[in-house]
């Protein structure tokens, strides 16, 4: 498993630009919070540790996708796939195409990865409907963006019902996250080393 210092490191070795890292950072965030709290209340059994580095570098060939015109889910399964790491590879392709297969089972690592990016327009964590609404403005242009928009944005909250029906609070929750005064490297290094530790530490 890549550590929170590898993630870093592949980050920066893929000249990925710092906004682009921030925004990642933040959906690795809430992918932590959820995890945590699926796994506190006996919901989900999740593996933190796969849960950031898949939310940390499930962009990691975003830029390079844009000055290239290529597919970045598919770049970045490839290319974390190619280091060995088919697992993280799967929440990165997944967090674009996410197989509906999962959604007859648990909670996967998958799902809430999927589900946190479209919670973080560029570096702010906001409400799915802001989210979609900013992503209709910019991505749909034609006809079958469009359609794949709102099939995405109906998928979204199919996956958070799924999240919150197995937890005490609701999706409105994650906003307070957006005032989390520790730097988020400092959280992805605390929660790494154990999930059970760090629920009131940090969060």
């Amino acid at each position: 498993m890549l550590s929170v210092k590898d993630c870093y490191s592949l980050l920066k070795k893929e000249g990925v630009p710092p906004h682009i890292i921030r925004h990642s950072e933040k959906v690795a965030l809430l992918s932590v919070f959820l995890g945590c709290r699926l796994k506190k209340e006996g919901k989900a059994n999740l593996e933190i540790p796969l849960l950031i580095a898949g939310a940390l570098l499930h962009d990691i060939k975003k830029y390079e996708a844009i000055l290239k015109g290529t597919n970045h889910a598919i770049a970045g399964y490839r290319f974390l796939k190619s280091l060995g790491y088919p697992q993280i590879a799967s929440i990165i392709k997944s967090h674009v195409y996410l197989d509906l297969s999962t959604l007859k089972g648990p909670i996967t690592e998958e799902e809430i990865v999927y589900y946190t990016d479209k919670r973080v327009k560029h570096e702010e964590i906001v409400c799915l409907k802001e989210r979609f609404s900013d992503l209709k403005i910019r991505y749909g242009k034609t006809l079958s963006s469009q359609v794949r928009i709102y099939f995405l944005e109906k998928l979204s909250y199919v996956i958070e019902d799924r999240i919150f029906k197995g937890l005490s609070f609701g999706p409105e929750q994650l906003l307070t996250l957006e005032k989390l005064d520790k730097e988020a490297r400092d959280v992805f290094e605390v929660c790494f080393k154990g999930c059970s530790n760090c629920r009131g530490e940090v969060f």
